[in-house]
């Protein structure tokens, strides 16, 4: 009886290892079928692929030079390094021919010996390798051992326009910046050999044996002065170590064409090391990435509305209350202002005040007691249609942001929101937005997208210009942009850009100061005792040369005033030493 029932055991054992057997097969057909019916042609590409960097011709990514002075000098480079790599097939013993390569390299022989095990036909072993290397271990006649002679980056220049120019990483694609933006550009096309190796399966590479030559890749000059670069660098870092802020930018831009000069940022970095890199926010330039509340400085564009609509005048006066109330909000001047009557439109841009621009907002739509539709609904138009903040510039950057305008047909667009808006807060832009927009002011009222690129650099040497690009013409009347420039001299004379006007004597300078709140990221409202300072402004104002804009992020000042920390003392000297530096590098003279 025991037996029998050892026997019922033994086969109900065996049905289940039987059972188990086939669920294995099953999931090991299904595995096979999804690999080879439904992966097929993913598998086949990457094979393919594998095969096809063997025969591969890289193409030589094109150079980039910048204004030095009156040349030009080279900011990014190529250097020819080496490329190692196997065909596993060949080699017999592949720890004997790792430890042969390492000790010649320098390399892992661990790491060879895995990419020997792992690789079918193509195996990458390293790159970056000198020439001298490379002619090392060819002298070893090892079989199945190639190189490639590949061109990788180089900046010469280390940390100088870094944000601008971004990387190349280790695959040979551009990152941020114009190596990002202009990568497909930059990179050309590589070339094949034909599928002719020698004995040791590596292609030849004689003439008759290239199936398709590669075509290089295009070199540019850059709109950016090399010597202006360096100078405005070093004033940011500066001042932003001085006043203990967490980041600083600077846009110098040339009103007449758009043509950035200068675009600088700090923190930095050396894009030669950039994967030593920890904080990837350094990677980004902040002048084009960076949305924004600007404060003040966009104050000159609410007024540039009620101006060019003939709502207002330099002269217009209003009887400034010191606060509205506006759907049980109040919304006051900054702490200092004193409310009084009969203040001048020149008189609010001079002494920022916010209730002055809601003063603007409701004479947009004709009724100076109260907020309209139609009123805000021109003040948005000028915003996005007149001066395109919202929408990106086509600078030549990777990662623009594009801002935000709310509608004022949306329930985020009501008249608090405009009423902030009116004055900076509420509202996001880019510093290359602001800067576009401003030197359309002063050059008269026609928009020019901003530039980077100056012209294309043939392969014989010549250049063939990159003409700037007019956005749009009358983006404001030429009287309104007259009057405003008048209003924003006074600003710096005696407002708040006073400091510009000290360093400069003699010299007639437009701008603005702002101080925004930051908003809280984690919820409502704004951060506590943190500001971002800007100043914007133009210079000479009879025939203004650049459109510069500074911008100083999170300052934290130990000093007696509160008003230390405010724009007027955080931006506005940086602004008035790169003035002074133009002024004598482009030799303008003083106006008297």
């Amino acid at each position: 009886m025991a037996s029998i029932q050892d026997g019922l055991e033994q086969r109900k054992r065996l049905g289940y290892f039987s059972g188990l057997l086939v669920f294995c097969a099953a999931i090991l057909l299904v595995r096979l079928f999804y690999l080879q019916v439904i992966e097929h042609n993913y598998y086949l590409t990457e094979a393919t692929s594998e095969q096809t960097r063997k025969f591969q011709i890289p193409a030589t990514r094109g150079l980039i030079y910048v204004h030095d002075g009156v040349s030009t000098s080279p900011i990014v480079l190529n250097q020819t390094l080496a490329l190692m790599y196997a065909d596993p097939r060949y080699i017999k013993d592949k720890a004997a021919v790792a430890a042969k390569l390492a000790g010649v390299t320098g390399g892992s022989a661990s790491s060879y010996l895995t990419s020997l095990e792992e690789g079918i036909d193509y195996s990458v072993l390293d790159k970056r390798l000198p020439l001298s290397v490379e002619t090392q271990v060819k002298a070893l006649n090892i079989p199945g051992i190639g190189f490639t002679d590949m061109s990788y980056r180089t900046y010469p220049e280390g940390d100088l326009a870094a944000q601008v120019l971004g990387f190349v990483d280790a695959n040979g694609v551009g990152q941020y910046g114009l190596e990002g933006f202009l990568n497909t550009q930059l990179a050309g096309t590589p070339g094949e050999y034909a599928e002719k190796t020698d004995t040791s399966g590596i292609p030849i590479a004689t003439a008759d044996n290239i199936a398709k030559a590669p075509v290089d890749g295009k070199s540019y000059l850059l709109t950016i002065d090399r010597n202006v670069q360096a100078m405005v660098e070093q004033e940011i870092a500066a001042q932003v170590k001085k006043v203990g802020a967490k980041s600083g930018s600077v846009v110098v831009m040339n009103p007449s064409n758009g043509a950035i000069i200068a675009m600088a940022n700090y923190p930095t970095y050396d894009p030669n090391n950039y994967s030593s890199v920890t904080n990837y926010q350094v990677f980004q330039n902040q002048a084009v990435s960076a949305e924004f509340e600007p404060g003040s400085t966009m104050k000159v564009f609410t007024m540039a509305a009620g101006l060019d609509q003939g709502k207002v005048t330099p002269t217009t006066m209003y009887n400034d209350p010191g606060c509205y109330l506006i759907d049980g909000s109040k919304i006051c001047d900054a702490n200092g202002d004193k409310p009084g009557p009969n203040k001048t439109m020149t008189v609010v841009l001079r002494d920022s005040l916010n209730t002055g621009v809601m003063f603007v907002l409701r004479m947009l739509g004709g009724n100076p007691n109260s907020f309209t539709l139609a009123g805000k609904q021109l003040l948005f138009s000028y915003f996005t249609k007149h001066f395109d903040f919202g929408s990106l510039t086509g600078v030549q950057q990777s990662g623009e942001a594009t801002g935000l305008v709310n509608q004022p047909t949306n329930v985020s667009g009501n008249d608090v929101n405009y009423a902030n808006m009116t004055f900076g807060q509420g509202v996001s832009v880019t510093m290359i937005q602001m800067t576009e927009a401003m030197a359309a002011i002063a050059n008269g009222g026609t928009m020019y997208q901003p530039n980077l690129i100056d012209s294309i650099v043939n392969a014989d040497g010549s250049t063939t210009p990159v003409p700037a690009k007019v956005v749009k013409t009358h983006v404001i009347s030429s009287s309104t942009a007259s009057e405003l420039n008048q209003m924003l001299q006074v600003v710096v004379q005696h407002g708040s850009g006073f400091l510009a006007a000290e360093q400069n004597p003699g010299y007639e300078i437009s701008g603005k100061t702002g101080t925004a709140q930051i908003p809280n990221p984690n919820g409502p409202g704004y951060l506590t005792g943190s500001n971002i300072g800007s100043f914007l402004g133009f210079a000479p104002s009879n025939d203004p040369k650049f459109v510069i804009m500074v911008r100083i992020n999170e300052p934290n000042i130990d000093c007696d005033s509160a008003e230390c920390g405010y724009a007027e003392y955080t931006t506005v000297p940086v602004f008035g030493d790169i003035c002074k530096w133009l002024f004598r590098y482009y030799d303008i003279p003083p106006n008297s």
